[in-house]
């Protein structure tokens, strides 16, 4: 506690989920193989080790070990192939490893895979699979869903290892191709896909001491427009390279296992913009011109014009080139439809109210908590606002976040596409249709910028689908910084947007960069440059839009509301967030306060009660996990008082008495603790109310 000031940022609200980013590592290594019939090279697999290095950003970063040797399986001979991937990674703040573990059996005699799983771990985020081929069908369990499933195969599919494809060899250096289209089954997906491959010609590349003949291919996934350049090894077919956007992956030695550094990945998420807007949530309309070339969905121009955007200009391959304009109507639950609504004979909506993967809408205890939360209402309407509510206030943002609803509700953290997947849950848990869309925002933060972003769409009878953000806290809205590409379909989902220029917005029905005079001399005692004498950090408030405004320099320009009856000037980004400005003897504003409230989720109590313990002590002890730095806090009684570990401060840190308004102050007189109770008088959490000072 002592220390995490220094530790904590203020985050930006932006989709980076733990699916996405495992997915962007898994496929830079990820390649295609097997074939009807293997190369002789393969067929005679010995044991051998080879490593791959993995650079983000032109940051070395993680690398791949990958071990093959003979298998004897059922009495038959196979190929055993291990893979073992590692990847140090960081975003808004937070640091997190990556590590994926695949096994394949490969079937020497046709080249295709028998048997594969999959094992990724990112921070808390854990996800399993398996593989079974039997004949013409995949059957396909997961950690993420409690119901196998089975895929038929056509007798030409491609079933991929990450190693060798033999297919390629045969057809592109023996048979000389241009161009060949592939049935892929695509492991992660669980579905056959379509990838076209493309000759860009022949290379000599030197990798790890050696020289390598090295013919290069494009390719493109006709489903979710994955674009991926290859570099084979022409004598086996072999992989030796591979790149996506700023990512590569190529051949190297085991030296590289020690030589791996940090990659940021927030340029890979948010994308400068021209203009600083503090108000973001207020944004009426907004032009953008833009150029992306998202992947997770086949984008088309007739794709990106819905209700609330219009967009003009062209879709070549998945590159988005043109303008958008967004104005989003707030919906007023005009004909809202009866709660609890019956959609069930709407074909339609049927897979938005069914379970699926990453939306456990039918689990035991999200449904009791969804009618709990949405009891008496009125309509659908007013059942949404409440799901969407209580997500925004009782899931922190985090990264990397919780995978799926179900996670996400249990550790009460996550990003924007945890927190929209858990909505979806609640939605469809008590009859609702919901979606996850995604595509960017505009955020305040780096000062101004496009962050890849996850929301969602509810579906309210004849309003139609009706979009709302509960990780923005626009819970029954969506401000029109918001871009749309579609609707979450692919574990491959990215942005990677190219360009983004504001061309004009609004903010409420003031013109851009127009500030009342009146509004001006309102807040003009507060207006100037506040220094942190310690760190020698300076923030600078100001008036924009019609908001007292402050600048937290390289982090975010924050919009703030008038001060409530005690004086606190609240963030509009969250409630978690706020400032006081103190007067000198004189009246005059000399300090301000920056305080950011940082939410600990209880994990648990102590094993048994201590009877030592006064009673009025008993229900704060136990482990609260702070999800942002993946640390796990513990509360003790100790000395007549509460003390708590802190793991980042490596000491444990004793705390006062509580004042009358229920605050524990630390020993240091710094920062300062208090806890949220339930209904029962249960400890839910601990919040540390974290304080900077700031002297005029």
């Amino acid at each position: 506690m002592k220390n995490l000031n220094n530790e904590l940022e203020v985050k930006m609200i932006t989709l980076k989920g733990r699916y996405f980013l495992s997915t962007l590592i898994l496929f830079i290594l990820w390649c295609s193989g097997g074939y009807q019939t293997i190369m002789a090279e393969a067929t005679q697999i010995k044991e051998e080790k080879l490593y791959y290095a993995l650079e983000i950003n032109e940051v070395l970063c993680g690398y791949s070990e990958i071990n093959t040797s003979p298998l004897v399986k059922a009495g038959k001979e196979m190929t055993l192939l291990e893979q073992k991937t590692f990847a140090l990674l960081s975003a808004l703040g937070s640091e997190f490893n990556t590590e994926i573990k695949l096994t394949y059996h490969i079937d020497p005699g046709t080249g295709k895979f028998t048997y594969h799983d999959s094992n990724i771990t990112q921070g808390p985020a854990k996800l399993d699979s398996a593989i079974y081929i039997e004949g013409d069908t995949a059957r396909f369990t997961t950690t993420m869903s409690d119901k196998e499933t089975s895929v038929t195969l056509p007798p030409d599919v491609i079933l991929e290892n990450t190693l060798f494809f033999p297919h390629l060899k045969k057809d592109f250096v023996d048979g000389k191709l241009e161009k060949k289209s592939y049935d892929i089954y695509e492991v992660r997906e669980n579905e056959v896909q379509k990838t076209t491959y493309t000759r860009v010609g022949t290379e000599e590349l030197e990798l790890a001491g050696k020289i390598y003949n090295a013919i290069v291919l494009d390719k493109l996934n006709h489903k979710t427009g994955l674009k991926l350049k290859w570099w084979l090894d022409i004598d086996n077919g072999y992989l030796l390279k591979a790149a996506y956007a700023n990512r590569i992956s190529y051949r190297s030695d085991a030296s590289v296992v020690k030589k791996i550094k940090i990659a940021n990945l927030d340029e890979n998420i948010s994308t400068k913009a021209n203009v600083s807007i503090a108000d973001f949530q207020g944004i009426s309309y907004m032009k953008v011109k833009a150029t992306i070339e998202p992947t997770g969905l086949w984008v088309t121009p007739e794709s990106l014009n819905v209700p609330g955007q219009r967009f003009t200009g062209t879709v070549k391959d998945n590159l988005i080139e043109g303008v958008f304009e967004i104005e989003h109507k707030r919906y007023d639950g005009s004909e809202a439809p009866a709660f609890p609504p019956d959609f069930s004979k709407d074909e339609s909506l049927k897979k938005y109210l069914e379970a699926e993967e990453m939306v456990e809408s039918s689990d035991s205890v999200l449904i009791p908590k969804a009618q709990e939360i949405t009891e008496g209402s009125k309509d659908s309407w007013e059942a949404t606002r409440r799901l969407s509510k209580w997500v925004a206030e009782n899931i922190s943002y985090t990264i990397p976040g919780g995978s799926t609803a179900r996670k996400t509700y249990d550790i009460k953290a996550g990003e924007c596409g945890a927190h929209s997947l858990l909505l979806a849950a609640f939605c469809r848990a008590v009859g609702i249709p919901a979606r996850v869309v995604w595509g960017c925002m505009y955020a305040p933060n780096f000062g101004g910028c496009f962050g890849q972003h996850a929301w969602n769409e509810i579906y309210m009878g004849k309003a139609g689908w009706i979009p709302v953000d509960a990780t923005a806290a626009e819970t029954d809205y969506v401000d029109s910084g918001h871009i749309r590409i579609g609707a979450f379909e692919s574990l491959t989902t990215a942005l990677n947007a190219k360009e983004m220029e504001v061309l004009d917005y609004r903010v409420g029905s003031m013109k851009v960069g127009k500030v009342e005079e009146s509004l001006s001399e309102k807040y003009k005692a507060y207006v100037g440059n506040y220094t942190d004498t310690a760190n020698n950090n300076v923030l600078k408030v100001f008036v924009q839009d019609g908001n007292l405004t402050v600048d937290i320099p390289g982090k975010i320009v924050l919009a703030l509301n008038d001060p409530d009856e005690a004086g606190l000037w609240y963030s509009k980004i969250t409630n978690q967030l706020y400032f006081i400005f103190n007067k000198n003897d004189a009246g005059e504003v000399a300090e301000m306060e920056l305080h950011q409230i940082i939410p600990l989720p209880k994990k648990s109590g102590p094993e048994k009660v201590d009877e030592s313990v006064p009673a009025e002590f008993r229900p704060y002890p136990g482990k609260y996990f702070l999800a942002a730095l993946q640390a796990e806090f513990t509360v003790q009684y100790k000395d007549g008082s509460l003390a708590v570990d802190d793991p980042l401060a490596k000491q444990t840190i004793k705390l006062q008495l509580p004042d009358e308004k229920g605050r524990w102050v630390d020993e240091f007189n710094k920062n300062a603790i208090f806890f949220d109770l339930d209904d029962e008088g249960n400890v839910k959490s601990m919040n540390i109310d974290s304080v900077s000072r700031f002297r005029r």
